[in-house]
């Protein structure tokens, strides 16, 4: 792969692609996956504002990761973690277009702990996707849309994940408190189905 652009573009597209032809195989009428453009444009938003403020990651990874992390939703098996189906993905794409080995590896371990699940961030490229994500749910209508499927216990729950995965940033942390004061604010009084 010859520019750090190329790979992040080809990323892109991929995700683009896998999106479309899962969408022509659900139902008429299904948003299942409507809200993934939006969300990985306000995750490459993020990431933008934190590879600005962290010089020393390397941009290729965490914007090929941007668009990597979640295609395990839309790729694999639904019974399996996203996260895990995301790194599989990774493992698989990237080398088939000839991103070498060092890249595919930060890439596959930014996607795989970006959930802070049973995987940790332990680069400051992992730490940078997890946060942006989790900061693209604190700034977007997630846990408002979760509530108004029925969801409302799952949102507080997310928004609690959310904010612990902020943290590893504290100064980030810090300016979305009030955002995160608000959500429980208003989850705590939003009405159950």
């Amino acid at each position: 792969m010859d520019t750090k652009s190329e790979i992040v573009t080809k990323a892109k597209e991929y995700l683009l692609e896998q999106e479309q032809i899962t969408l022509k195989n659900l139902k008429p009428g299904s948003g299942k996956y409507s809200y993934l453009p939006r969300h990985l444009a306000q995750v490459e938003r993020w990431a933008n504002r934190l590879l600005q403020e962290h010089p020393e990651a390397r941009e290729e990874v965490v914007l090929t990761a941007v668009w990597m992390h979640d295609i395990g939703l839309l790729i694999g098996p639904e019974e399996i973690d996203h996260a895990i189906n995301s790194e599989a993905e990774v493992k698989r794409f990237l080398p088939s277009i000839g991103v070498n080995t060092d890249i595919v590896a930060k890439v596959a371990h930014c996607v795989r702990a970006h959930r802070c699940k049973d995987v940790q961030p332990e680069t400051i490229e992992a730490k940078i996707l997890a946060v942006s994500d989790s900061a693209s749910h604190i700034t977007d209508t997630v846990y408002i849309e979760m509530a108004n499927r029925g969801e409302k216990e799952a949102a507080l729950a997310k928004l609690e994940r959310d904010l612990r995965d902020v943290s590893l940033f504290p100064e980030l942390k810090t300016e979305m408190n009030s955002l995160y004061e608000a959500w429980r604010a208003l989850l705590s009084i939003y009405p159950n189905n």
